[in-house]
């Protein structure tokens, strides 16, 4: 996994400064308010979890660490949202309702 760090801003200098802060030299961080806008960002912290192909496969507002690992979770298990996960459920319910109806 590589890591990208994003925000939005037109002063540099804070940027380089936050980013010194915490100690985030090792890593790409880039200062782009299209970026935020394309993958419809509203909220910060946001992450977005990007495949090596280039396809985004979860996305969420990131506080802690466990939001960051629910996240990657997420990824891992093919499911982008909880809602997802509910209605897949809902899904496998009707068709097990179904085929004991028939």
């Amino acid at each position: 996994m590589r890591l990208v760090f994003a925000s939005d801003g037109d002063k540099v200098e804070q940027h380089e400064a936050y980013a010194r802060d915490l100690d985030l030299d090792d890593y790409h961080y880039v200062i782009s308010e299209g970026l935020g806008m394309a993958y419809e960002v509203s909220k910060l912290p946001f992450a977005l979890l990007i495949g090596g192909d280039g396809t985004l496969h979860s996305k969420g507002l990131v506080n802690t660490r466990e939001h960051l690992e629910s996240l990657v979770e997420a990824m891992d298990s093919g499911v982008a949202t909880l809602q997802d996960y509910m209605g897949s459920l809902e899904s496998e319910y009707e068709s097990s309702v179904k085929e004991q109806t028939l």
